[in-house]
């Protein structure tokens, strides 16, 4: 009798953990934005009134017509910027549309009609402003669930500008003569430095060096070297760290690169993405106001050699450590007025009345004196879009 009690409880057990199982793989069919099972964020890039479209997928196909309803969730633009630390808005009144509020997954589909998500006018946008419109999904007419990871879908709009730039080909350079042995610029516990560039050529003799931005021998951005013997990788110099971009660049396109020093740790950036860190917590102070020879400069280090032949555009510094999103956000413009920790700032895009000052935006005062009169560019797009 004993025994068979063990087998009966064996059994009620095994059939406890059957019906476990089997709820636990039940499964119930979905619907989701169309195209975020990886990401719910879609880039949208505008220089006028613009337009996409979206749809919503189904995880089966519809036995008959279903309706997605859709709405604009204008107070999760809030919520996203306080999880991930951005500074989105919500596009302004009157210069969006939804042409559709809810679409439909007809019988025998699993995709739905599309809706067209519309930039009607940009009158009202900020410049340089970064805007979100999350679209979310609020219900299905069959009753039939939602993946919630795909709910809402982000629509970030970045504004592409046109501006122009500064041709740095015949040895033509900018200095900043009154950043030298300023107090303010030594000592930085963190620094960050950027700019906008288009190669036509690299140096390829003597040091092979094209300078970019910064200060000789203590925190100058460049392309080349003689030490690493390819003059189409970008470099931080100075301070006794120098760290060198894996990858070379690429002449004939435009490129947004950048140096982070935290403190602790350097990072080269291209395009707003990660291409190499080195610690950085013995090195020297960064000294912005330090001179070799030369000032703080833009095409050019050493005593007016090492120039740079390409195209340049939107020079900053910071004595802050930028976020990566900071990076990949502004690389066409910072707003002086409510930007933290800019030390100087050099759009490039116009001179004042005698022909050779750029006007260092950030009111700091540190003004870029040209070698000669500017050759600018023609009209540039930024950001570049592929």
């Amino acid at each position: 009798m004993k025994f068979n009690h063990i087998l009966s409880g064996l059994a009620l057990t095994a059939a406890v953990l059957a019906a476990g199982c089997q709820k636990s793989l039940e499964y119930s069919d979905v619907v989701y934005f169309t195209g975020t099972e990886n990401s719910n964020i879609t880039n949208m890039y505008v220089d006028g009134p613009s337009s996409m479209g979206v749809t919503v997928t189904s995880s089966c196909k519809m036995a008959a017509d279903v309706q997605v309803a859709l709405a604009v969730d204008a107070a999760a633009v809030d919520a996203y910027n306080a999880l991930h630390g951005t500074d989105y808005r919500m596009l302004p009144a009157g210069s969006y549309r939804l042409s559709d509020d809810a679409v439909t997954i007809a019988e025998g589909t699993n995709v739905s009609t599309p809706s067209s998500f519309e930039i009607v006018s940009m009158d009202d946008f900020d410049e340089g402003a970064h805007y979100c419109v999350p679209l979310k999904i609020t219900g299905t007419s069959n009753g039939m669930g939602v993946l919630e990871a795909s709910r809402t879908q982000y629509i970030f709009i970045s504004q592409i500008t046109t501006t122009r730039g500064i041709n740095l080909k015949n040895s033509w350079y900018i200095t900043m003569d009154g950043m030298v042995d300023d107090p303010a610029l030594k000592d930085l516990p963190a620094c960050t430095m950027e700019i906008r560039m288009y190669a036509n050529g690299w140096r390829t003799s003597g040091h092979m060096i094209s300078s970019l931005i910064g200060v000789e021998e203590n925190f100058l951005l460049r392309v080349g070297d003689e030490s690493i013997k390819n003059p189409a990788q970008l470099q931080l110099a100075g301070r006794g760290t120098s760290i060198t971009a894996p990858n070379a660049l690429s002449l004939g396109r435009w490129y947004h690169i950048a140096v982070v020093d935290n403190g602790s740790e350097m990072t080269i950036y291209i395009d707003g993405n990660a291409e190499i860190s080195v610690d950085s917590s013995s090195s020297k102070a960064i000294n912005l106001g330090f001179y070799y020879n030369s000032p703080f400069a833009i095409g050019m280090s050493a005593a007016d050699v090492r120039y740079f032949n390409g195209y340049v555009s939107e020079a900053r510094v910071w004595k802050r450590a930028l976020t990566p999103t900071e990076l990949k956000n502004n690389q066409c413009y910072v707003d002086p007025a409510t930007a933290e920790g800019l030390i100087g700032y050099w759009r490039l895009d116009q001179v004042e009345d005698d022909g050779r000052t750029f006007t260092d935006l950030s009111g700091n005062g540190y003004h870029g004196k040209a070698s000669s009169n500017p050759i600018w560019t023609g009209e540039i797009k930024c950001p570049v879009v592929d």
